[in-house]
């Protein structure tokens, strides 16, 4: 529990209401109850907000006249609820210990305060770093490390040539070190390329649930520190992806492509092999980035959602584009003529 002042000072927020009061909890808008925080950020929500039952809100000062109860004024209420979402969590205490289950190589190195759970597997040569905790029915392959107090989810497993920095989350069901999908085609047959590389993610990552990462095929794949990566995205072999950018659930970055730093790739998009792109651009939602962005910004492709027969009359007009600007090119011309 948290009073209204000591919030707001954790916030670096200025507190409207009673010094004293007590917040407990979070909550949505139009959830919240007289013992919890609720923010406001979106003009859309106006209606939420004047109605809300929330202890508090934070919200910034231009919308302070429509608020009806307590409130915190920030610059960024999304922002600071992520900072009071910390605040409030209750994070169960780390436990420590190898579990009878597991299979513990007796060549790795465990350092303190780690914690092995039920039938997860622990090659030749693991290395954990201290406070380390790896859930049940993991498998950590020979020779991977581990950096400290990094958090190991339930069925992740990291293959060799693996190396995990601090502090990193990985969800359930991650795959770090696949296989590359490289396979070339001889005398009618795939035959699979080389996989000597390994994966290198960076401090502070966190991975989704059944995200998989590839191995490099003769570099490395290297994710930089702060990236957040939600679940189901894919992240081919020998990609490199800079320090503090997202990317959204059902993604897919092709092999050997560069993403900058504070990049921002949205749900279901799809970066092609080989592209770059610098420094601080968003990828909306749904996109497909077939070439290197040298500028950043906002970028979007695809087709908004229309009622279905207005889609196909639309697909349909589509594929004639290329014989309608024939005939309108053809048109300029014999009207340029004309006038001569």
């Amino acid at each position: 529990m948290y009073t209204l002042a000591e919030l707001a000072a954790r916030l670096d927020g200025v507190f409207h209401g009673q010094a004293e009061y007590p917040i407990q909890g979070l909550a949505s808008l139009s959830r919240a109850t007289q013992t919890d925080l609720a923010y406001f950020d979106n003009p859309a929500l106006l209606a939420s907000l004047s109605q809300t039952r929330a202890g508090a809100v934070l919200l910034t000062a231009a919308y302070l006249q429509y608020c009806p109860t307590s409130s915190i004024v920030v610059a960024n209420p999304l922002e600071k609820m992520s900072v009071a979402a910390g605040l409030f969590q209750q994070t169960p205490k780390s436990l420590e210990g190898i579990h009878p289950t597991a299979v513990v190589s007796a060549s790795a190195t465990i350092g303190q305060g780690v914690r092995v759970g039920e039938n997860s597997v622990i090659g030749d040569g693991v290395v954990l770093g201290n406070g380390v905790q790896v859930a049940a029915n993991c498998v950590i392959e020979f020779g991977v490390r581990v950096g400290n107090q990094t958090t190991i989810h339930h069925g992740v497993v990291v293959l060799q040539g693996s190396e995990i920095g601090q502090h990193v989350a990985i969800e359930s069901g991650a795959v770090i070190g696949a296989l590359p999908f490289n396979s070339v085609k001889m005398q009618g047959h795939w035959l699979h390329g080389p996989a000597a590389g390994g994966v290198i993610i960076a401090d502070y990552v966190q991975l989704g649930a059944n995200t998989v990462i590839a191995r490099g095929a003769l570099g490395d794949t290297c994710i930089g520190e702060g990236v957040h990566i939600d679940n189901l995205v894919q992240i081919a072999h020998d990609v490199i992806i800079g320090a503090n950018s997202a990317i959204a659930g059902c993604a897919a970055i092709g092999a050997y492509t560069r993403i900058g730093a504070h990049c921002i790739i949205g749900g279901a998009s799809c970066v092609a092999a080989h592209v770059h792109l610098v420094d601080d651009i968003v990828i909306t939602g749904m996109s497909t980035v077939n070439k290197s962005l040298s500028k950043p910004g906002i970028y979007s492709s695809g087709i908004m959602v229309s009622e279905h027969g207005q889609w196909r009359r639309n697909a349909a007009r589509f594929r004639r584009l290329d014989n309608y600007v024939t005939r309108l090119t053809k048109l300029e011309k014999e009207r340029q003529h004309d006038s001569n």
